[in-house]
């Protein structure tokens, strides 16, 4: 009689053993979440996109190393628009596939990792085939010169598509100066104790510039998803009014649009004797 009750209770315990077996395995499986500021460097993968909403991401080769341990092979991080995603583009276009060698800083924003890209370096040829003969083209070559010491040159042309050489705009009536070197065109600055509110449009946080009852232009920033962007949401949205914050983030572009990647974001009080 009480054969039946102990197999019902073998029966229930196994499939509660089974359940936690695989949670933790899904867990295993999940991409690991990395904190913010990690940076990885010289990362090979491949560029991926755009996608539907015209986002563009990097997915891993090979596994990578990070202070908080191995990123395992075929992690996909998406890219956060900036002037170096706008070259990148630009040179994969000009490719015979789109295997790059990266580096990147890591962003954190809601439980999902972003890289803003600061550097990287193409893994293979022109669509033209016309390479430079003595710089490294496959990833053992570059691994062989790395080892050896020898400087990895950014390629001509990439670094031609990085110093923007297009013709800068000509005032009327003022002669052009065939000797004037070309323009760069910045990756960045940084902006610093700036004050502003933090605001929507078309449904995505963007930085106006504001001070204690004056507006400072009609200029505002994309705001880049990070680790301080979900702090300061958080508190706009305990918030009954505006909060102005006085914000220091790096600035970029990106399809002529400006973004602000954000460092730090400190409240400031107006005490009730400015008007909001």
């Amino acid at each position: 009689m009480k054969t039946k009750p102990i197999r019902l209770v073998i029966g229930a315990t196994m499939a509660v053993l089974l359940l936690v077996a695989t949670g933790v395995a899904a867990r295993r499986n999940e991409p690991k979440v990395l904190r913010e500021g990690i940076v990885l460097e010289s990362v090979d993968g491949n560029l991926i996109g755009p996608d539907a909403s015209d986002a563009w991401h990097f997915e891993l080769s090979a596994d990578a190393n990070s202070v908080e341990g191995k990123v395992a092979a075929g992690t996909r991080f998406e890219l956060l628009p900036s002037v170096r995603l706008e070259t990148l583009i630009a040179d994969v276009n000009d490719r015979l596939d789109s295997t790059y060698r990266l580096t990147a800083t890591v962003t954190r924003f809601k439980g999902q990792n972003f890289l803003f890209p600061s550097y990287y370096l193409p893994l293979s040829k022109l669509t033209s085939d016309q390479a430079e003969p003595n710089r490294p083209e496959s990833p053992e070559q570059i691994q062989g010169a790395e080892r050896s010491g020898a400087e990895l040159a950014i390629p001509p042309e990439v670094l031609e598509k990085l110093q923007g050489r297009t013709a800068p705009a000509v005032r009327r009536g003022t002669p052009t100066d065939p000797n004037a070197a070309p323009q760069r065109k910045k990756l960045g600055h940084v902006m610093v104790n700036w004050v502003g509110v933090i605001t929507a449009s078309n449904h995505r946080p963007v930085f106006l510039p504001y001070g204690f009852g004056w507006n400072v232009g009609e200029v505002y920033y994309k705001l880049l998803p990070c680790k301080t962007l979900e702090q300061v949401l958080q508190k706009q949205e305990a918030a009954v009014e505006p909060i102005r914050f006085n914000i220091v983030g790096l600035v970029t572009e990106f399809k002529g649009k400006k973004y602000l990647l954000l460092q730090r974001a400190i409240r400031v009080y107006s005490y009730g004797n400015f008007s909001p």
